[in-house]
């Protein structure tokens, strides 16, 4: 099997086919993480997948794989800013969810021990190889994930996104951060605190962080004051941080045009 590298910072590309790009699915929140109750993976199912926004591959449980009988075909390097694991996965995977479908798609079978901590029904994650593919409303309040274009109302914030590994990464006052639906703690790169008090948990292990005040403002807009994470080494990627989705009320994210609305 090859052997490549994927970068991911907090949590961790697939061919979309067939569906329709228009849905809307129920979600629960838990500990401010959406969670969906309806993915099939090669039509077994259905599974509780985590949406992660700060993910660019999908995971599933490693048991859950073997029984449904997919066999890996890679191994990769799952990079995090815990460390660096090597993870057995497989191409060629269908998904789907709802009236949306996905083949092509690449699966790691790790990364779930961390996710397990909070979430121990969860069975895998779907990350920006699935997403990227539609434009969606994550309603964190409604507890919905809508997929399909939107106009977006007025008084709402809209800015531009870039992609890095996959990833749609915002400006913002604290400077350009990943819009991570899989971070618990707004989270900066690069930023030294003193004493370091707190674990912080990725797919490949736990790192000692510290506390620092912050206010979050985009366009002008604040939207958040409290502490953040200090991650004290800088990320790979070049984000300055990890931008939560449970900060805001809904976000909606037009991967056709590249912009991102919040509210």
């Amino acid at each position: 099997m090859n052997v490549v590298r994927i970068r991911e910072l907090a949590a961790l590309m697939g061919i979309l086919v067939a569906g329709s790009a228009a849905a809307a699915v129920r979600i629960h929140i838990v500990e401010g993480h959406p969670v969906v109750d309806g993915v099939y993976v090669n039509g077994h199912g259905p599974y509780h997948f985590l949406v992660d926004t700060g993910t660019t591959q999908n995971h599933l449980d490693a048991a859950l794989a073997k029984s449904i009988g997919l066999q890996p075909t890679f191994r990769a390097e799952l990079i995090t800013s815990g460390g660096v694991t090597l993870a057995p996965g497989a191409d060629g995977v269908t998904l789907s969810l709802d009236s949306l479908n996905a083949t092509g798609q690449t699966m790691l079978f790790a990364g779930l021990g961390a996710v397990h901590q909070a979430h121990p029904d969860v069975q895998g994650i779907l990350g920006q190889a699935f997403l990227s593919h539609f434009d969606y409303l994550l309603d964190m309040r409604g507890k919905r994930i809508e997929f399909g274009s939107q106009q977006p109302l007025r008084k709402r914030t809209r800015v531009r996104f870039e992609t890095v590994t996959g990833r749609p990464m915002v400006p913002t006052s604290l400077g350009a951060m990943l819009l991570d639906s899989g971070a618990n703690w707004l989270t900066l790169f690069g930023v030294k605190a003193a004493p370091a008090t707190r674990e912080m948990l990725t797919l490949t292990g736990s790192i000692r962080v510290g506390m620092v005040e912050s206010r979050l403002s985009i366009e002008g807009r604040t939207f958040w004051r409290g502490e953040a994470v200090a991650v004290a080494h800088e990320s790979d990627s070049g984000a300055a941080g990890l931008l939560p989705v449970s900060l805001f009320k809904t976000v909606y994210v037009s991967n056709s045009e590249r912009y991102v609305v919040f509210d």
